[in-house]
């Protein structure tokens, strides 16, 4: 084939461009500029973050049995067992990505009524407290089959009690909280996708999975690798899923090693403890920095002037499609109807009988709510994922302007980045004793532990933004510059979707979170998910309430994901208005 014979569009697509994005280096902004606007960022990550977790490396080293400690902790069977369970945890980031590939390879036909559907019903368990999961979830698989509905269909008492079975039920856990995230980066992806790449494949004879796998697939990635991140993130720290969805008896079956440092660091000794925490970071770092690597380019495909993908033809839903949105509607739909019809019944109903034997009304939450504690504690928890969304915001948004082009060196925007991913996925195991001794009682403020809740977001929030700051076109930023206005504030304006979702990300993060205050704000109990934990350890007797505190700290993320939707999925897949 000469390039006579190549077609127009093609041409277009291989011919290299003009890069309009921005910003570029301009007189008065140069590198100290730069580091000016980096400085906050980094002297929080530096005194929370980078610290405690040298600290931590220290007595890793220098207490107990020394260097020692590592080998100690390598040849315990309980810990290499529970490192064992963290790499199985790592082995489900994949399945959801193939997920909700999949999912959105087939939804592409589908109608806008569908695809919004698909999008809200899978969105949903993204935004909900793997607590307010584990809760729905153990309802579900109950092994009382008067309790359960599962076994109660089965007529088996053995089903779901074992360690095997409590993995399966985790797992689905899991799968069930993120693949809505890459369901809706993948079905933004391929409807950005250029027209000609398909079109290329179909030339040369390649079958639907071939496209798939030789042509989608690679030109996903990109788009996709900070979702993975955020996936292997979630996966390295898991910890109140377990501590909630599996019953007492086998939970150390199912221990990973953030959740054995929890329990056994006293045991283990100072020495110990901070190797085993040390090696969790090197564990969460190697997975981080393997994606990275990965990263040929820049998230997202940052505003490489290309043709976008022609819209599908208006073509009627065909059955198959039909019957796999509605299937996946009910699946994904039944555990909040669960935990939502087991709230509206009495608690003493609740512990002798599943939700479909009827006896509706309010005195679970009625209970939930009886003394003012756990009003008081969502109050609290609201205002703590304000403070810090606020923080993150304030301190981000400079820091990523820095980290764009030309800005910096580039050898120091990949150090500095490289760090950010690492620090993204730092675990807050590492930080607790440390941060602990410094502060004290301190750490029971709003404020102070505002600070650390913001320390552990920022880095994530950093690179969201940065990779929405990337795609501006240089010209839109050098516009004010020449008029003696600043271009932060004018990047800041072009990428507001991105600023709305790390904003409302940041918020559902704390609003959800209970390691962080389980680990330095313990008894306190101040936040709503420490009293769903403390009522969680009476499961049997407790059910009705935990549904209708359950139901109650999902309302508020659901509201925001229900508000800011357009911005979010805006936010995660373009980051800017254009």
């Amino acid at each position: 084939m000469t390039r006579d014979d190549l077609p127009g569009d093609l041409l277009f697509e291989a011919t290299p461009h003009h890069d309009m994005r921005a910003p570029a280096k301009s007189s008065g902004h140069g590198r100290w500029d730069a580091w000016r606007h980096l400085l906050p960022a980094v002297v929080l990550a530096s005194v929370v973050l980078l610290g405690p977790l040298a600290v931590t490396v220290v007595a890793s080293v220098t207490e107990g049995a020394g260097p020692a400690n590592y080998l100690d902790v390598l040849i315990d069977e309980e810990i290499w067992r529970a490192l064992s369970h963290n790499a199985l945890w790592l082995m489900l980031a994949p399945v959801v990505c193939a997920l909700g590939l999949g999912l959105a390879w087939l939804a592409r036909d589908a109608g806008r009524g569908t695809r919004v559907l698909l999008l809200t019903v899978l969105g949903l368990p993204a935004v909900t407290s793997p607590l307010t999961a584990g809760v729905a979830f153990r309802l579900i698989f109950d092994p009382d089959p008067h309790r359960g509905m599962v076994n109660a269909l089965l007529a088996d008492r053995v089903l779901f009690t074992g360690p095997g079975w409590i993995w399966l039920v985790l797992g689905t856990v899991f799968v069930w909280q993120w693949t809505g995230l890459a369901f809706l980066v993948f079905h933004v992806g391929l409807a950005k996708m250029p027209a000609d790449l398909l079109r290329v494949g179909r030339v040369f004879g390649a079958g639907r999975l071939r496209r798939l796998r030789m042509v989608v697939i690679p030109a996903l990635f990109p788009t996709a690798a900070l979702v993975m991140l955020i996936m292997l993130t979630a996966a390295v720290r898991v910890f109140d899923l377990i501590l909630v969805g599996a019953p007492g008896s086998v939970q150390p079956e199912v221990d990973v090693v953030g959740l054995f440092w929890w329990r056994h660091r006293d045991d283990l000794g100072d020495g110990r403890a901070s190797a085993l925490a040390v090696l969790l970071t090197v564990l969460a770092a190697a997975v981080a920095l393997l994606v990275l690597w990965r990263l040929r380019r820049d998230w997202p495909e940052a505003g490489l002037r290309r043709r976008r993908a022609s819209p599908p033809a208006a073509r009627r839903t065909r059955w198959p499609l039909r019957a796999m949105t509605a299937a996946v509607t009910v699946l994904w739909a039944f555990p909040f109807a669960v935990l939502v019809l087991t709230s509206f019944r009495a608690p003493d109903a609740v512990a002798v009988s599943g939700w479909w034997t009827g006896g509706y009304g309010l005195s679970s939450y009625a209970e939930a709510l009886d003394g003012g504690s756990f009003a008081g504690a969502l109050v609290a928890t609201a205002q703590r994922g304000l403070l810090v969304a606020s923080v993150v915001l304030l301190m981000a948004v400079p820091a990523a302007y820095a980290l764009t082009h030309e800005r910096l060196s580039s050898r120091t925007r990949r150090i500095v980045t490289g760090v950010a991913v690492v620090l993204a996925v730092l675990p807050p195991q590492v930080l607790a004793v440390p941060l602990g001794k410094v502060l004290g009682v301190s750490l029971g403020s709003v404020v102070v532990l505002g600070f650390v809740h913001a320390a552990l977001v920022l880095p994530l929030g950093v690179l969201l933004l940065r990779n929405a700051f990337m795609s501006v076109p240089r010209p839109v930023v050098r516009r004010p510059l020449t008029e003696g206005r600043s271009a932060m504030v004018q990047m800041m304006a072009e990428s507001v979707p991105a600023v709305v979702a790390v904003g409302v990300l940041t918020f559902i993060l704390v609003w959800n979170d209970l390691v962080v205050g389980l680990l330095l704000n313990w008894p306190a109990a101040d936040q709503a998910p420490l009293l769903l934990l403390q009522q969680a350890r009476y499961f049997a007797t407790s059910a009705g309430g935990l549904a209708a505190q359950g139901v109650m700290m999902t309302a508020v993320p659901a509201l925001l994901l229900f508000t800011t939707g357009k911005w979010l999925v805006r936010g995660l897949t373009q980051g800017v208005h254009r």
